[in-house]
């Protein structure tokens, strides 16, 4: 079962004075530890009305999932974001992903 995909989800909130405009650059210089990880198929950050931030990861499997996981706090990279997050918000869960479906026609 090593080739099932995994969807990493990750919630957490900002650093009291942390603005949108700063966290976003940083969170794109995040791209740069990501690029070095092998296996990452997509990755989307949302943030909810309340500031619930949440960040989905698929992963190709779950090795690829553990290793990104295992090099994270050691990338500068992710030293910068984590640096900007209330660390206790941080909530992270893996799951194997059941079901995918990607529309690129929308009908009107």
């Amino acid at each position: 079962m090593t080739d099932i995909q995994i969807l990493e989800t990750v919630t957490f909130r900002l650093n009291d004075g942390v603005s949108d405009a700063e966290f976003m650059t940083v969170a794109r210089g995040l791209d740069g530890y990501l690029d070095r990880c092998e296996g990452l198929c997509a990755r989307t950050l949302s943030c909810d009305e309340t500031g619930l931030w949440r960040e989905d990861y698929v992963w190709a499997n779950e090795a690829a999932a553990k290793s990104a996981d295992a090099g994270f706090m050691a990338a500068p990279e992710a030293q910068a974001f984590m640096a900007l997050v209330t660390r206790e918000s941080v909530n992270m869960a893996h799951a194997q992903v059941a079901l995918t479906r990607h529309v690129t026609d929308m009908v009107a």
